[in-house]
C-alpha cells in the first residue's frame, strides 16, 4: 500500500498538456507545410534576439522531413521524444509538484537553448527544433534522484536491458560530448536534421542545477560535482558530555509531593515517560525519605 500523493494529479496533467501541445503543433506542421510559421517559432541562430520567445517555442516543433524524404518513413523525432516524456514524466510526477516539474522541464529547455546558441555562435542559418533538451533534462533528473535503483528498458524498443540510472546519465553525457566535439562543432547545425548535441548537454546541465540548487541535495556520485552546502570546514565532532542533574529539596514535604506526582505519572503513562530529572529525583528521594 502507498500513501496517495496530493500533487500527482496536477503534475500528470502537465505532462498530458505538454504531449498534446507537441502533437498538435506537429499535426499543424504536416497540414500547413510551408505555410507553418516555422521561422517565428523555431530557434534560429541569427534571429533569436528578435524573437526571444523562440527559446521555448522551438521545443514544440519537430522534424517533418519524413514526408518528403524517401529514406525516412517514420516520424522518429517526435515519437521518441513523446514516449520518453510520457514514461519519465509519469515517474517524476510521483514526487514533484506541478510547479517543480514545470520549472525543471522549461528550465532545461532554456539551458539547452543557451548552450546551443553558444556552441553554434556565428553559424548563419542554424536552426533548433524539438523537445529533446527538456526530455534529456527530465531523464537526467531521474538518474540523479535514483542513481542506484536498477531500471529495465527496451534497447531499440526490442532488447530488455537492466542498468543503474547513474550509468545511463554517464553514457548520455559521454555520447553527447563526443557528438558535440566530433560532430556538431565540425559540421555545424545548418539544418534541422543534424543532431543538436549541445542542446542535449544543455538540458542535462539544467537538470543538474535544478537538482543541486532547486531541491537542495548533494551530487555524491559525481566526483567533479561534489558541492558543499556549508563553507565551514568539516572536523571531528566533539564527544557529548554527560548531562549532570542536581536535585535540592530543603523541604521534606515538598519532596514528598514531588515524588507522589512522579509516581502518579508512572501509574498513568509508565516508567518510560519520566524525564531524566524525574528519575534522578526518585533515586535521591529514596535516601532522603528514609531518614
Amino acid at each position: 500500500m502507498r500513501e496517495p500523493s496530493p500533487q500527482n494529479g496536477s503534475s500528470q496533467n502537465l505532462i498530458k498538456y505538454l504531449i498534446v501541445a507537441n502533437v498538435t503543433v506537429f499535426i499543424l506542421q504536416m497540414l500547413l507545410g510551408s505555410g507553418f510559421p516555422e521561422t517565428i517559432l523555431a530557434l534560429n541562430q541569427g534571429n533569436w534576439l528578435k524573437a526571444p520567445w523562440s527559446i521555448v517555442t522551438y521545443s514544440f516543433m519537430h522534424d517533418v522531413s519524413f514526408l518528403h524524404d524517401a529514406r525516412k518513413i517514420f516520424p522518429w523525432h517526435i515519437l521518441v521524444n513523446m514516449l520518453m516524456l510520457y514514461f519519465i514524466g509519469k515517474n517524476l510526477e510521483q514526487y514533484l509538484t506541478q510547479k517543480q516539474l514545470g520549472t525543471l522541464y522549461f528550465g532545461c529547455l532554456l539551458s539547452g537553448a543557451i548552450v546551443w546558441v553558444a556552441a553554434n555562435w556565428g553559424s548563419a542559418g542554424a536552426t533548433l527544433i524539438g523537445a529533446s533538451a527538456g526530455v534529456m533534462g527530465l531523464l537526467t533528473y531521474f538518474c540523479l534522484n535514483k542513481p542506484n535503483e536498477p531500471v529495465t528498458f527496451l534497447l531499440f524498443f526490442v532488447i530488455p536491458v537492466t542498468i543503474k540510472p547513474k550509468f545511463i546519465a554517464w553514457a548520455m553525457f559521454i555520447f553527447g560530448l563526443f557528438g558535440l566535439v566530433f560532430g556538431e562543432l565540425q559540421q555545424g547545425t545548418g539544418t534541422v536534421n543534424t543532431i543538436a548535441h549541445s542542446a542535449h548537454l544543455g538540458g542535462m546541465l539544467g537538470a543538474v542545477l535544478f537538482y543541486r540548487y532547486g531541491m537542495g541535495r548533494e551530487l555524491y556520485w559525481l566526483p567533479f560535482l561534489r558541492f558543499s552546502r556549508s563553507s565551514k570546514p568539516m572536523g571531528r565532532k566533539k564527544p557529548m558530555q554527560p548531562v549532570k542533574y542536581s536535585v535540592q529539596f530543603s523541604d521534606r514535604d515538598k519532596l514528598q509531593r514531588e515524588v507522589d506526582r512522579i509516581l502518579d505519572k508512572i501509574n498513568a503513562k509508565g516508567f518510560g515517560a519520566l524525564t531524566p530529572e524525574e528519575k534522578k529525583i526518585l533515586d535521591q528521594a529514596k535516601d532522603v525519605l528514609k531518614r
